[in-house]
């Protein structure tokens, strides 16, 4: 029997063989470039596109509804314009500064459903290593699936104000006058709409990145938002009744009213008794949200930081 080949003393020894593997020469895009289709992919994502048509009903339904109140006003703003015309007076419309705190609920509502979708699937499938392993940092994930959401939501956010915007050029009788006149009013609709973008953002973002299912995570968000819009009214309600205190104060960790009271800063609109429990302005509103939107950004850096993968 003859000894295998390649050693005298009979050792085996393996062969290699050439498969035509390639290094690769060709461009290296870098941390950027990974974060930009990182970014498109998650807006992808948002919005369910390259997915089966139920994955897009959500986010449409509910954008769809946020934006139908301002639809509805510019589609019948001629009748609107008739109506007061024969009555003498200007009808209750509505008007860029209540709307978010109207219908907030609703984009409150599109977090819920949609902030999961960027985080928790990638946890629940474990292919996180997948991205940390090439030129993407956690960091760099983190702010890429963050920044897509923020401008979803802004987007969200402002459509309804181009409406109502359009809708009040239209219902006066010179359009070049009613642009000039209605911008000022339109204007602050921008960085109050980014400034709520931010805000729910980062917040249903950081909490949706502690789980990896996504009915927990919608779970967690609903929680944290009633609890934080219950538990300062309640211990201001307890505290009031025994003499001025500070546990107004505790109304800065309520997100939902915090953005409200900032949207007033940004209209320049005071704040309303009946709206408004305490003695906090809407400048003090507009820092608590502010401060709400840091915490949160840290909070998902921190969870990405300290996740395995």
């Amino acid at each position: 029997m003859t000894a295998p080949r390649g050693d005298s003393t009979g050792t085996r020894t393996g062969s290699i063989y050439d498969l035509g593997y390639r290094h690769y020469e060709g461009k290296r895009n870098g941390r950027l470039y990974a974060m930009w289709s990182l970014f498109v992919e998650s807006l992808r994502g948002v919005w369910g596109f390259g997915r089966p048509m139920s994955a897009k009903a959500v986010p449409l339904i509910l954008a769809g509804l946020y934006a139908l109140p301002a639809v509805v006003q510019l589609a019948f703003s001629s009748v609107i314009t008739q109506q007061a015309a024969k009555s003498g007076k200007a009808p209750e419309l509505l008007n860029y500064q209540s709307y978010f705190a109207d219908f907030s609920f609703l984009v409150f509502f599109f977090c819920v459903a949609q902030a999961p979708e960027l985080v928790c699937r990638d946890q629940r499938y474990s292919v996180l290593p997948l991205y940390f392993t090439r030129a993407m940092g956690r960091i760099e994930y983190a702010l890429s699936r963050l920044a897509a959401l923020v401008l979803t939501l802004f987007v969200v956010l402002l459509i309804p104000a181009l409406a109502l915007f359009v809708g009040d050029v239209l219902m006066k009788p010179d359009a070049f006058k009613a642009i000039g006149d209605e911008l000022p009013l339109a204007l602050p609709s921008i960085p109050a709409g980014a400034l709520a973008a931010l805000v729910l953002g980062s917040l249903s973002l950081a909490i949706s990145s502690f789980s990896p299912r996504r009915a927990y995570s919608a779970i967690g968000m609903v929680a944290y938002i009633l609890l934080m819009e219950a538990i300062p009214a309640a211990i201001y309600s307890i505290g009031s009744s025994s003499g001025p205190n500070a546990t107004d104060k505790l109304f800065l960790l309520s997100p939902l009213t915090s953005l409200m009271g900032a949207t007033n800063w940004f209209f320049g609109v005071p704040l309303s008794p009946n709206d408004f429990a305490g003695t906090l302005t809407s400048a003090g509103y507009l820092g608590g949200a502010f401060v709400t939107f840091a915490v949160a950004t840290l909070v998902l850096m921190y969870r990405y930081r300290r996740l395995p993968a």
